[in-house]
């Protein structure tokens, strides 16, 4: 029995076989109580199954994942957590840890998640000092660096336009900016923007502090590794009903909802359980290496967090909606190579020790988490011209490319103390998130597709998405409307209609 008594282990939680049978709390007039499991007269369960039961069950412990557990908690729901591979084992695991507002465009709801989402974490973190030690919280501000005149003056807008909505940024000349980051050289004609409220997070460090935070809780569980991968969703017939989900041995029954924050493997799962390929098609790899290492000798320090602008193209809103690639053309560029090169840009930050986080690339239809020698070399080459302190890493990092292209040995060994992280940003077609139910399956949920801003508007994601599902449960006064462009209908439609036009 799964109780509020029981002390959490330290490690990944683990439900044992000890019964056949398992509960978790359920809310029941605002305070949390056992009760008895709801039999399914459609989906018995052999006499082998063990067999879970908790309000809500989450598939996937990304960043969003775990600050929807923490918000369904917050509010009295039970939550089963359910992770096939393991904490960190997909984007959030590989980021810089930004918690950014200078490249996002004001008056956007992608905006609005983001500015309520990092809203929340400060106030996570007033709330919970022992919190903020953890993840690693610094204030050290964000650098947008442009590398000619063009790119200089379109700093001078966004300049306006954060200041028009309340946010201090402050336009740097290549003087200013060589005084505030003296190791940073850009191109000729080349400036900055600074906007010293933007801050810095270790991504796998708040994970962790998360599930642990979870697992402090009444009524919550999960599964980690080969007991937490599913194997099967069985949607309820009518809104009476709970869905069903299945992992190896085990028949775990949702109350109330589903949340579908599995990342890129998302859109399967719907598309599995619905019937639908649109979402399969709908949410896309781009796949990111990220390098850390130490900072090299006679380098000046990386004081604030650096991106170059032609990073902001990626969260810029599009003003129409691309369509759908065909099932076809997503088959194939799953199985091939991508047709288009890799996207390099130049971001590097500090971390709470001392080394350097240095990015990022961006590969569409990518589904491998091997690290690329050639990408490594290429994020190093590109992060060499900003801070010509990286030319001797940048080409050792070429010869090690060159030398693995000819079938010698991969970049191992070729940067002192290197390391590379490689993950899948879940990107959705048209650049925005999916939040909210599915029209047709009450009580199923989604909230992926946050692509490199999962760990940025997480809070807000989880926040919102309780809401929905509160209003699932018969709660008033839950408003979402300001967010019904991420709802992943009118997502799924809008992409559908593009392709039609």
């Amino acid at each position: 029995m799964l109780s509020r008594n029981v002390p959490r282990p330290s490690g990944a939680r683990r439900c044992s076989n000890a019964h056949t049978q398992r509960l978790l709390p359920s809310l029941t007039a605002g305070r949390v109580k056992s009760v008895a499991p709801r039999r399914l007269a459609a989906a018995p369960r052999s006499a082998s199954e063990d067999v879970l039961t908790a309000d809500v069950v989450i598939i996937g412990a990304g960043i969003v994942g775990l600050f929807t557990a923490v918000e369904l908690l917050r509010n009295q729901l039970s939550v089963l957590l359910l992770e096939r591979k393991g904490l960190c084992a997909g984007a959030t695991g590989a980021g810089q840890g930004y918690l950014w507002m200078a490249h996002r465009s004001p008056g956007s709801v992608g905006w609005a998640l983001a500015a309520r989402s990092v809203a929340l974490w400060r106030r996570t973190v007033q709330q919970d000092q022992d919190l903020r030690a953890a993840i690693e919280w610094q204030d050290c501000g964000s650098l947008l660096v442009a590398t000619g005149p063009e790119e200089s003056a379109s700093l001078s807008e966004r300049q306006l336009a954060l200041n028009s909505v309340g946010l201090k940024a402050s336009y740097l000349n290549p003087r200013r900016l060589a005084e505030l980051e003296p190791g940073l050289v850009p191109p000729r004609g080349g400036a900055g923007l600074l906007v010293q409220s933007d801050l810095q997070i270790n991504g796998r460090a708040a994970a962790h502090a998360l599930l642990q935070k979870c697992r402090a809780a009444p009524g919550f569980g999960d599964l980690m590794g080969a007991e937490g991968e599913v194997v099967g969703l069985e949607l309820a017939s009518g809104p009476a009903g709970g869905h069903v989900i299945r992992t190896a041995g085990r028949r775990i029954h949702a109350r109330h909802a589903v949340v579908l924050s599995a990342g890129v493997w998302t859109g399967d799962l719907l598309s599995a359980a619905t019937g639908t390929p649109g979402w399969s098609r709908l949410l896309q790899p781009r796949r990111g290496h990220l390098l850390e290492m130490p900072r090299p000798v006679g380098m000046s320090p990386v004081t604030h967090g650096m991106m170059e602008v032609s990073y902001t193209k990626h969260y810029a809103a599009a003003s129409t909606t691309p369509p759908l690639p065909s099932a076809a053309a997503s088959s194939t560029a799953a199985a091939a190579s991508p047709a288009s090169p890799a996207d390099i840009t130049f971001t590097a930050t500090t971390s709470a020790n001392g080394d350097l986080l240095i990015g990022s690339s961006r590969e569409s239809n990518v589904w491998d988490t091997a690290p690329s020698p050639a990408i490594i070399a290429a994020i190093l080459q590109r992060a060499a011209t900003f801070l010509p302190g990286l030319r001797a890493a940048a080409d050792s990092a070429a010869m090690a490319a060159e030398a693995a292209a000819d079938g010698g040995d991969s970049y191992g060994g070729a940067v002192a103390g290197l390391s590379v992280r490689v993950g899948l940003r879940p990107y959705a077609v048209g650049g925005l998130p999916l939040v909210g139910p599915v029209v047709g399956a009450p009580g199923l949920f989604v909230a992926a597709g946050h692509e490199g801003s999962g760990l940025c508007m997480g809070p807000g994601t989880g926040e919102l998405l309780v809401r929905h599902i509160r209003t699932h449960l018969g709660a008033s006064g839950q408003d979402t409307r300001s967010f019904d462009d991420l709802l992943p209908d009118a997502r799924l439609r809008g992409a559908a209609l593009a392709t039609t036009l």
